[in-house]
């Protein structure tokens, strides 16, 4: 299908996390799109591999940016670049789980520098010159663990939930401008992070969708909905949170939780 972002927003397009997951899919649709890449990831050979199998198979012109976004050093390489960027799709991320005191402190301060720092710098940054256009647009890949209570996953999901409140909060400001913001809170997606993670996804009621139906159903929100969560069960899933006492809520998701990490991790 059309998106026709390239007539909406402009002909250059930046994802970050470009090389696996949601950011692969995402990369590859806005190809086809015909949408021209600056593709952000820390993996070089893979990168610049694939931005060259994107380029010839779609007819696109591709930037490649080798960066890891856990450092200030890499945030400011993406900066640096000077497209005119129309659509930026920030989709990098970590994850961590487990006990929270038995957790990694520098994990976890990587993890939120890449999840919070790298999302709230690089939009500051792209935002300034789609709003003096007065055209764009901001995807922000955000967690349905970022909308509900998830212990085990604590810093992940108060990353995520930064996230959606940030994203909620631009849209308010971004849109009079001309500026289009949107949120993918995708459940499980079948990703090399999701699968590495040790956890029984099988007892957590989550539907399992595929990067490239994620990518597309985010896709489809860019301009439509302020949050989009893909699926009927994981809408129904995000619904019972929000109408949930938190306490409850909590407690159910403990319980779950328990059952599915691997009990080394607890």
């Amino acid at each position: 299908m059309s998106f026709n972002f390239k007539q909406k927003y402009g002909g250059w397009a930046l994802v970050t996390g470009a090389t696996s997951g949601i950011g692969e899919q995402l990369a590859k649709q806005l190809a086809a799109d015909g949408m021209n890449l600056v593709l952000v990831a820390r993996r070089e050979k893979e990168l610049k591999e694939y931005a060259q199998s994107l380029a010839f198979e779609y007819s696109i012109e591709t930037d490649v940016i080798v960066a890891d976004l856990a450092t200030q050093e890499g945030i400011d390489k993406v900066k640096t670049n000077k497209r005119d960027i129309g659509l930026m799709a920030l989709s990098a991320g970590l994850e961590t789980n487990g006990a929270f005191e038995k957790l990694n402190l520098d994990s976890e301060r990587r993890m939120l520098e890449v999840n919070v720092s790298s999302t709230m710098e690089l939009s500051h940054h792209f935002s300034k010159a789609m709003v003096k256009r007065g055209k764009g647009a901001i995807l922000l890949v955000a967690s349905m663990f970022g909308q509900m209570a998830s212990p085990y996953f604590s810093t992940y999901a108060g990353s995520k939930a930064f996230v959606i409140g940030f994203g909620q909060s631009l849209f308010g400001e971004l849109k009079p401008k001309g500026v289009d913001v949107s949120i993918l809170s995708p459940g499980l997606t079948k990703t090399p992070m999701a699968v590495n993670t040790g956890v029984n996804w099988s007892k957590v009621p989550m539907a399992a969708k595929t990067p490239e139906k994620v990518a597309k159903v985010a896709l489809q929100g860019i301009g439509k909905r302020v949050v989009t969560v893909p699926g009927i069960r994981n809408n129904i899933m995000v619904a019972m949170a929000d109408f949930t006492p938190r306490k409850l809520m909590a407690s159910v998701m403990t319980r779950m939780l328990d059952n599915a990490l691997d009990p080394k991790r607890l």
